[in-house]
């Protein structure tokens, strides 16, 4: 099994509004500078990685994952990559871009942490 097989798949709200796609995906445990977000014009990757792993914690319930996370998303509405943003703040990575018939090739904007 391969490294990105053992990351956990986080949910995602993707929602539109004043020209542009926003993506909001929760990462528990994650620190900005563990993130990687990539922006195609139809498609959206984010791996992050949790520096706070408890696989040896004696859980009595164990509803949330900490630890990596990957998300393979194809977005709704064709996007303009070179204009994508990406925040975290408080556990949840927002990613807004807008929405473009014309986007073509890809970004990688660097994920801010607030």
């Amino acid at each position: 099994m391969s490294e990105a097989d053992d990351r956990a798949v986080p949910p995602a709200n993707i929602y539109e509004g004043n020209g542009q796609l926003s993506v909001a995906v929760p990462l528990p445990g994650v620190h900005h500078e563990h993130v990687s977000v990539s922006v195609q014009p139809d498609r959206l990757l984010v791996e992050a990685d949790g520096k706070y792993r408890q696989e040896s914690q004696n859980y009595l319930q164990h509803g949330w994952h900490v630890g990596a996370w990957r998300l393979d998303l194809p977005l709704p509405r064709r996007v303009d990559p070179a204009a994508a943003r990406a925040t975290l703040n408080l556990g949840v990575l927002v990613v807004m871009v807008p929405v473009s018939e014309n986007g073509a090739g890809s970004s990688q904007p660097a994920v801010s942490g607030g």
